[in-house]
């Protein structure tokens, strides 16, 4: 009996899932506002798990504790344990085991756009450029679109080369157009960075940091060259193509420099165009949790299983 009682608390404990939300996320989840939070957290409720709630802070502390976790958009510091993060729309989101997305399960995957419906396909690539663009006229003007993201002279380990390096081989690999590029909005350079960034558009006339909404210059953009910004992905609605320099889980229909060198990603960009609305549809519709589906409690619970969770 008392071997029978240990199995059954051993069990209850592992059907137990611990949320590490910081303040504001807390906030919501508690006046019912979170979202895909709650979802996760009603979902395996119905399932019979119970639940707690603890701040993102001490998320370093789940590989001692009995049950699973999950994150928002942190790395994962232990087992039974994965992270919930958007999907770079709302209301599309994925659990996975790993916050790196360039590791992310549909990263691995094939695109097969024959086996995608093209009328479906066509009229939601038509629905999501309408809200990403609405009144911008989509054109091409001509220029590379270049969104900068962070440390800007350091290559990292998912990178081809460091983004001031990108930028010279940009340059060298397309002599005409014009090079626009954007810092984000959410990074912090130093000067020895900005320092760098304007001995590269003093040397090279056709560089330019430009101070235009991003959006606006992807939508007049020829194609886009980023290390992995999801404007490069959002560029896919505009029929935008794009060069990346940096490994990312959106990468199917690209020139990934870090798979096939610079040469062959730039020739891609002039070669026919991609299957850019069977890709979108596969990509956020196949591969992604979307909130307001009907089925989308099941849908979690499946994405679980998937990850070896007993639910």
């Amino acid at each position: 009996m008392q071997l029978c009682l240990g199995y059954k608390e051993k069990m209850q404990r592992a059907k137990h899932l611990t949320l590490y939300l910081n303040d504001h996320q807390q906030q919501q989840l508690a006046e019912g506002r979170a979202g895909m939070v709650g979802l996760v957290k009603q979902s395996v409720e119905q399932a019979g798990w119970q639940t707690a709630i603890l701040h993102d802070t001490e998320s370093h502390l789940c590989a001692a504790k009995a049950g699973y976790h999950l994150m928002l958009n942190k790395p994962v510091p232990g087992p039974n344990a994965a992270v919930l993060r958007k999907c770079y729309l709302d209301p599309f989101w994925r659990i996975e085991p790993t916050n790196d997305r360039w590791d992310w399960e549909v990263s691995g995957l094939d695109f097969e756009p024959a086996r995608i419906n093209p009328e479906r396909a066509a009229a939601f690539l038509d629905r999501w450029r309408t809200t990403l663009f609405k009144d911008t006229p989509i054109a091409d003007q001509g220029h590379i679109f270049m969104p900068l993201q962070g440390k800007l002279t350091t290559r990292r380990h998912f990178q081809a080369q460091s983004p001031a390096d990108m930028i010279l081989t940009t340059l060298k690999s397309d002599p005409e157009r014009q090079v626009l590029a954007t810092l984000h909005p959410g990074e912090v350079y130093t000067k020895g960075e900005l320092d760098r960034l304007a001995q590269i558009e003093q040397a090279h006339p056709r560089f330019h940091l430009s101070s235009l909404a991003s959006m606006d210059l992807l939508a007049g953009c020829s194609y886009v060259v980023t290390q992995n910004s999801g404007l490069a992905l959002k560029g896919f609605f505009a029929k935008k193509p794009a060069v990346l320099f940096a490994r990312i889980d959106f990468h199917h229909i690209a020139g990934v420099v870090p798979q096939i060198g610079p040469a062959a990603a730039f020739r891609h960009v002039r070669t026919a165009p991609p299957a850019f609305d069977a890709y979108v549809q596969w990509f956020f519709k196949w591969h992604a949790i979307t909130v307001w589906s009907d089925s989308v409690m099941a849908t979690i619970q499946a994405r679980l299983r998937t990850l070896g969770w007993p639910i």
